[in-house]
């Protein structure tokens, strides 16, 4: 590897950019020859509830629960979608809760974006609805990352993303994929963390720690961290 990989990281619910920075500090600093992470941040305000600390200067989110979950899911894949075309290329994805989520909706609707143009298939009405048949479009120009590092994750209850990963129409997003989930984990359950893991890919290797909603930091933990980087195709 002749250069740091370029990874975005996608932060969770009501954190923002330099938050999610500043609380991966072990992550970055133990993989700090192996990857360049560029931290951004949600452009809605998270609604739902209070930021976990008082010293957080905005409280963020890819999308909020109440209203129209879809259309600020799509702003957010929109918003992504710049910062790709415009800072980019990036090699790969990390996520954080809802920032895991947002990156599965990304990844699947980049796949359904690049199977349509290797194949030229007809973009007809009965295959896509036409808002998700034009943000798919919108998308053909970014290929997929060659890996994804999702944390403390969930399946997204979104029938848009369950159109894209599930047969007949969709399928499993073909990206590999480390998740991290904790086995006492009170705002994400490891149980929704399994399913994002089995249910939506198809290269996914499913770890579990014991701890709760946070991202193991320890030597044993960056060491598996740095042994998924190392197994990786990056020529794919």
């Amino acid at each position: 590897m002749t250069r740091p990989l370029r990874v975005l990281c996608l932060h969770g619910y009501t954190q923002n950019g330099q938050t999610f920075r500043d609380r991966m500090g072990p992550f970055r600093r133990s993989l700090k020859r192996t990857l360049d992470p560029v931290f951004i941040t949600a452009p809605h305000e998270a609604t739902e509830f209070q930021p976990e600390s008082k010293e957080a200067s905005e409280s963020r989110a890819w999308w909020n629960r109440s209203g129209d979950v879809w259309a600020e899911t799509a702003q957010s894949v929109r918003f992504i979608h710049r910062v790709m075309r415009d800072a980019g290329p990036f090699d790969g994805i990390v996520g954080f809760s809802q920032g895991s989520g947002m990156a599965a909706i990304l990844m699947a609707l980049m796949q359904a974006a690049h199977t349509q143009k290797l194949q030229n298939t007809h973009w007809d009405a009965d295959h896509w609805d036409a808002d998700l048949r034009e943000l798919i479009q919108e998308l053909a120009d970014c290929p997929l990352p060659k890996f994804a590092m999702l944390f403390a994750g969930f399946y997204p209850e979104l029938p848009q993303f369950d159109v894209l990963v599930r047969e007949p129409k969709g399928c499993k997003i073909n990206v590999p994929t480390l998740h991290m989930v904790g086995q006492t984990d009170a705002i994400v359950p490891m149980e929704r963390g399994q399913l994002l893991a089995t249910q939506a890919f198809v290269d996914a290797q499913l770890r579990t720690h014991e701890g709760g909603h946070f991202v193991p930091g320890n030597a044993a933990w960056r060491k598996q961290y740095q042994e998924f980087i190392d197994g990786l195709d990056l020529q794919r």
